[in-house]
């Protein structure tokens, strides 16, 4: 109960202090888009004979919004549960040294009423969702990183711009770890917020 109480205050904060979302590393608040039907476009996004079970593409939908859209390549159907109607991603961007590095994390929801859609995406299907774009003065490429029934995938890379403040350790990230994850260690705290495992 405490932990719901502290992730909802954490919320509302949010929304309040909505403005230092473009300046500081805070969760992903993605959505999956019921309303979609892929189209040629969208199949055309894909690579071609790519082995990967699973491919993510995203794009620049407007200045403040992602597209991301995520196809099943296997041969049989994919099942999973979202979170409140999320997928478990994340952002992350090219440092100025060239590496990936998170400007999100992600909280896993301990509430049961948090799971109980499923997802029966069919062979070849695609499905999408919008996630917010950050603007800011340091130019970089953006790509998402999806963890699906325990593995790890990620998108292709987008030109976008952030601030590098994004790259640091918030009050938020910081809140969260002491919240969810008080007994464990800063490598397993972050293997868990930015989806490494």
């Amino acid at each position: 109960m405490k932990k719901l109480f502290t992730f909802c205050s954490i919320i509302l904060s949010f929304t309040i202090y909505s403005q230092n979302i473009q300046t500081e590393l805070f969760l992903n608040e993605n959505q999956i888009n019921e309303l979609f039907k892929s189209d040629s476009r969208i199949e055309k996004l894909f690579i071609k004979n790519s082995k990967d079970s699973i491919l993510a593409f995203a794009e620049i939908k407007n200045d403040s919004v992602f597209s991301i859209y995520v196809k099943n390549n296997k041969q049989e159907n994919l099942h999973f549960i979202p979170q409140d109607n999320k997928l478990t991603l994340i952002q992350e961007a090219l440092t100025q040294d060239k590496d990936w590095k998170p400007i999100e994390f992600w909280v896993n929801s301990d509430c049961g009423v948090s799971y109980l859609k499923k997802i029966n995406l069919k062979s070849g299907a695609v499905i999408a969702l919008n996630s917010k774009k950050y603007n800011g003065n340091f130019k970089t490429k953006i790509r998402f990183k999806l963890l699906i029934n325990s593995k790890v995938y990620y998108s292709n890379s987008v030109k976008a711009s952030i601030n590098k403040s994004k790259f640091e350790k918030s009050v938020w990230y910081n809140q969260i770890k002491e919240i969810y994850y008080p007994t464990k260690s800063e490598k397993e705290a972050e293997n868990i917020l930015f989806l490494n495992e």
